[in-house]
């Protein structure tokens, strides 16, 4: 059986390709060590309802031993989308950015960014990481922390709507759509947390806010928002545009289309409305999915605190986008197969029937709007 490589060899593989941090010198960064920012008591990009103070997580005294079948730490480039869920050049990219603000006492900062790249694309308890890697067993934890607290300070710019919007809405599935509206469940450590985010027609994420309580409903989750506040306000969205709702929670709204209700005639400028709906919906769930197969997320409920269960699922985010822009597509999930309409648009019912004055007056401009672009498709 050949043993593990040696730390020397390790840092030699996670090293020998490293790029300058040419990038990351044109950025204005903040500290995210300094006094102000270990204060915040909100992650600014995630703005949800958990805001307490992430306690000092007590390491544990016994971990169970766990039968590791991944290459950890990785011996070639292709062994990188297994260990850390991106390409060996992603990972050099990642490592010359970020080679200023992952700092240790004793270890480099690419020998970090592979602790805590391995604990978020596998999982992996600490104490079994630090023994995988040779490290002291403070190491991962502390990797891991570290590069959240970087990204969530930083690179915030990550998760948002670009600068250009005829460039998002261009390749949309619908016309003049910037992006689809969903809203996604984890399992938090105190229970199920929700997340909600837009995703464009590439899947990148544009809005995220998490940390809301699952049993919120995603209406509940929507007007909890930042997001919905800025929309209602004329904000985020040029004249025209809109985003599409993914599932049967949400309402029928001048910048929020949702399907035609109940069986379209087939061929009908409805039922291209719905199908492209639908289409574009499909962009953010595979979003969704592709966050889920971190798996640092599939065991959130293992982390020591649901601020940090947003931490890492906005860490994930910003991932997932780092990703899609290096077209590296080591994180992304299969497409979702193009099947029939979901029975959640042949069961919806006309938003308008309970509303009020003023609401119904804001479902028929809604209505107007979406009967429009649907005449719009016929030669789509």
């Amino acid at each position: 059986m050949t043993p593990p490589p040696t730390t020397s060899l390790l840092l030699l593989l996670l090293t020998h390709h490293l790029t300058a941090a040419a990038a990351a010198a044109l950025l204005v960064l903040l500290d995210p060590s300094s006094p102000s920012a270990r204060k915040r008591r909100r992650l600014d990009v995630l703005d949800g309802e958990s805001d307490s103070e992430e306690p000092e997580p007590v390491p544990p005294t016994s971990p169970e031993p766990e039968r590791v079948t991944l290459p950890l730490p990785p011996t070639s480039p292709d062994h990188y989308p297994l260990a850390f869920r991106v390409s060996a050049p992603t990972f050099n990219f990642l490592a010359g950015l970020l080679d200023p603000l992952l700092s240790h006492p004793s270890l480099p900062s690419s020998t970090l960014l592979a602790l805590a790249l391995a604990r978020l694309a596998t999982g992996l308890p600490y104490p079994t990481l630090a023994g995988l890697f040779r490290v002291p067993a403070s190491a991962p934890r502390a990797a891991s922390r570290r590069l959240r607290r970087v990204l969530l300070a930083n690179f915030r710019f990550w998760l948002a709507f670009p600068a250009e919007p005829s460039s998002a809405s261009a390749s949309s599935p619908l016309p003049s759509c910037r992006g689809a509206l969903t809203c996604a469940r984890f399992d938090g450590p105190d229970g199920p947390l929700a997340a909600q985010l837009v995703a464009g027609a590439s899947s990148r994420i544009l809005s995220l806010a998490a940390g809301f309580r699952g049993d919120r409903t995603d209406l509940e989750v929507l007007k909890l928002s930042s997001l919905y506040h800025e929309l209602e306000q004329g904000k985020v969205l040029d004249h025209g545009q809109y985003l599409a709702g993914d599932g049967d929670g949400y309402p029928l709204l001048p910048w929020l289309m949702v399907p035609f209700p109940g069986p379209a005639v087939p061929g009908s400028p409805e039922a291209r409305f719905n199908a492209a709906h639908d289409a574009m919906c499909r962009k953010a769930r595979r979003t969704v999915r592709s966050l889920k197969g971190w798996g640092a997320i599939a065991r959130l409920r293992d982390e020591e605190s649901p601020r940090a269960a947003v931490a890492c699922i906005g860490t994930c985010a910003m991932l997932h986008n780092v990703l899609l822009a290096r077209e590296d597509h080591s994180a992304l999930a299969p497409e979702e197969a193009e099947t029939d309409l979901p029975a959640a648009v042949q069961r919806r019912a006309d938003d308008g029937d309970d509303a009020g004055v003023e609401d119904l007056e804001i479902h028929r401009r809604a209505s107007a709007f979406r009967g429009a672009l649907a005449a719009s498709m016929r030669g789509r």
